[in-house]
């Protein structure tokens, strides 16, 4: 049966198995619309809920799996070449996709042929194609025939075609029973029931290939057809079907807005195409943690990160901010185009107004020292008492007195000064308990409403640090060929080398930095003998080569091997003490706590760091950088001992090391004061 002879109401809700949809009929997924964005978890689910229904002895003859709406407009488009008869897909492409993916999967997992894939049961899988991504359905094509390879993964969308693709097999594979995002273990469910891997496919190719009529233990799984008539407007009657759903659609809805036809026809298609390829082009950079995490403190949000531009150029504009709630960005621009008589000009003029804002934080992400400075203040919304939003950085930006990127980077700088450095609290008169004379820094890990300052504290100077690597790089490539150092860094790869200073503020998110202790903890956590026992058990390698020539050592050490179980808490006792003298363990809790023994981690280091001794806590540290795993440039020179004061005994961290540390972060506020603050 074809195309136009099926289905000819219009503007009726009815109910539609699957199963009527495999007769080679095409969809069509039109410019205003995302491309497909299942996450691993949805994925899951749908798998999850469609076994489960189809194994559930109970069901009544006439129930079925609903799959949601699927609304559609029948109409005439231009494929490859050819003029076809479609549906043009206005809501439910997600699922609809979802539901192709899990059929290209499953279907040589129960028992058919590569030929089957396209023909099976006299009826054929229906088509998916995108406006503005032909290459998706030569990728839908390949899926169950071949291996996807990594250089046809060329854009976000395929990505997640071929993501949901491996999600299948793997929750086939029962890959995923013990995933954390999968929300139930569904193979609980088959190890009752003795069902292998084809058992399972086949039962959801059953249940997606019954019929309506049809009474079959599986029973069925029906969408929510709705085809409007042809000559209404698909992307207003999207607007009006997705009224009440803006907190999940609010992005497709401005995307929508942005769609509309206005004007000529001819001037229109191209208006279209370029802001669909460009939407695309800005979903896919700001997909990018890299990208992200410099501009936002927003670690949750996988999608709708396009919402960030909106909100700026809203703030911007928008000057009596009249629309509130969780779809003000959409009834802001919904009133900008839809209040007057509007053509494609301010449609295009407002789309120039997204561009210009996508460049400027491209411009950003793209200057390391911008980068940096941008990604710092960033990671200070919410801790600050001052708003740092894309605006508020932006205000900066598009300041009069800013007329070049170095004024730029001075007025970021003012900025950190403002917000950071000059609220860091420092006392000129010494502290006896730290053993400091004149300027300290006061802040201790101990009190809560100092550890978001030493935390802010910290990411600062390790950034500031790298913008001065950067700013010595810069200076040595400026002079002339005979002046400059051996590097011999020219200017043609001068950005290239500046990008490996670069703070990675995605690790910072990914990774959930700690603020971590240098010297050992053992005074404040090792009171049971057990555990010190065990401590000084796994500490024993490092501590013989440390007190290798401690008789003491030795003789408590050989005491402890032969005594008696209710002699052994003495003599480790013994051996704490030892340990503590020779290797530098200070006893002082202020110490301890102090900003000279504090540096920032990553939380896994942080898991195998512990309490360890500072002789085991460098080898940890070094065998993370050497695997790859990103150490911040301030804590690998703690361990490395290239703080010009600090001790040359690489096996431990005492005061003077804390105090050495300490001078060079006050000298590291002192010097940004004096230059930037205002």
């Amino acid at each position: 049966m074809s195309n136009k002879d099926i289905y000819k109401k219009c503007n009726v809700i009815e109910q539609m198995a699957v199963s009527e949809l495999l007769d080679d009929r095409t969809f069509f997924i039109p410019s205003y619309q995302r491309g497909y964005r299942w996450t691993k978890t949805q994925i899951y689910d749908l798998c999850n809920d469609l076994l489960e229904y189809a194994l559930r002895k109970d069901k009544d003859q006439k129930a079925f799996y609903s799959l949601q709406p699927l609304i559609v407009r029948r109409t005439k488009r231009q494929i490859q070449g050819e003029e076809m008869d479609v549906f043009e897909v206005i809501d439910g492409q997600q699922r609809l996709t979802s539901i192709f993916i899990l059929f290209r999967t499953l279907m040589k997992p129960a028992g058919y042929s590569n030929n089957d894939l396209e023909v099976y049961k006299d009826i054929k899988l229906y088509n998916i194609y995108y406006e503005t991504r032909p290459n998706d359905y030569l990728i839908f094509k390949k899926l169950g025939l071949e291996p996807i390879k990594k250089c046809e993964i060329t854009d976000i969308d395929i990505a997640h075609i071929v993501n949901a693709y491996n999600y299948i097999n793997q929750w086939l594979d029962n890959e995923m029973a013990d995933d954390p995002e999968c929300a139930r273990s569904t193979w609980d469910l088959f190890s009752k029931e003795k069902y292998n891997k084809r058992d399972v496919a086949s039962i959801i190719i059953n249940l997606l290939t019954n019929a309506q009529e049809t009474s079959k233990p599986e029973g069925n799984a029906q969408f929510i057809w709705y085809e409007i008539d042809a000559d209404k407007d698909a992307i207003q009657e999207f607007l009006s079907e997705n009224k009440g759903k803006i907190s999940l659609k609010k992005k497709k809805k401005i995307r929508a807005l942005f769609m509309q036809r206005k004007g000529r026809e001819e001037v229109n298609d191209l208006i279209q195409h370029g802001i669909a390829k460009d939407w695309e082009l800005i979903e896919n950079t700001l997909h990018s943690n890299d990208f992200w995490s410099f501009i936002s403190n927003d670690t949750s949000k996988e999608d709708g990160r396009i919402d960030i531009i909106f909100k700026y150029i809203y703030d911007r504009d928008c000057k009596d901010k009249k629309y509130q709630g969780d779809d003000y960005l959409f009834r802001y621009y919904y009133q900008l185009f839809n209040s007057r008589a509007i053509n494609s000009s301010i449609i295009v003029d407002e789309w120039n107004k997204v561009m210009e804002a996508f460049r400027m934080l491209q411009n950003w992400y793209h200057n390391p020292r911008v980068y940096n400075l941008v990604g710092l203040l960033t990671k200070e919304q919410g801790v600050s008492k001052i708003k740092l939003t894309t605006k508020a950085i932006a205000d900066i930006y598009d300041a009069d007195d800013v007329i070049t990127t170095e004024d730029f980077i001075t007025k970021l700088k003012q900025k950190v000064c403002e917000v950071i450095v000059d609220n860091i609290p420092i006392d000129k008169s010494g502290n006896e308990e730290l053993d400091v004379e004149g300027e300290y820094i006061k802040l201790f890990f101990n009190d809560s409403a100092d550890k978001k300052k030493i935390s802010g504290l910290l990411r600062f100077i390790n950034v500031n640090v790298l913008c001065e690597q950067i700013e010595k790089l810069l200076e040595d490539v400026d002079k002339p060929e005979e002046e400059r150092k051996a590097s011999d860094i020219g200017r043609s790869n001068r950005d290239e080398q500046c990008s490996i200073y670069r703070f990675p503020f995605e690790a910072l998110d990914a990774f959930g930095w700690d603020i971590e202790h240098i010297d050992s903890a053992t005074t404040n956590s090792l009171t049971d003998p057990k555990e010190q026992e065990r401590w000084i058990e796994e500490s024993e390698s490092a501590l013989d080569s440390i007190l290798a020539e401690d008789e003491y050592y030795k003789e408590q050490k050989a005491s402890l091997t032969h005594a008696a179980k209710d002699s052994k808490p003495q003599i480790i006792s013994n051996l704490l003490k030892v340990i503590r003298s020779i290797i530098g363990e200070d006893d002082s809790d202020k110490r301890k706590n102090w900003i000279g023994n504090l540096t920032l981690l990553d939380c896994g280091t942080n898991r195998m760091y512990k309490n360890k001794i500072f002789a085991l806590k460098r080898s940890i540290i070094h065998e993370r950088v050497n695997r790859g795993v990103y150490v911040p440039v301030c804590t690998q020179n703690i361990f490395n001992k290239t703080y010009l004061s600090c001790t040359k005994n690489n096996l431990r961290w005492d005061i003077n090391d804390k105090k050495c540390y300490h001078n060079f972060i006050l000298d590291q506020i002192n010097s940004f004061k004096k230059k930037y603050h205002k």
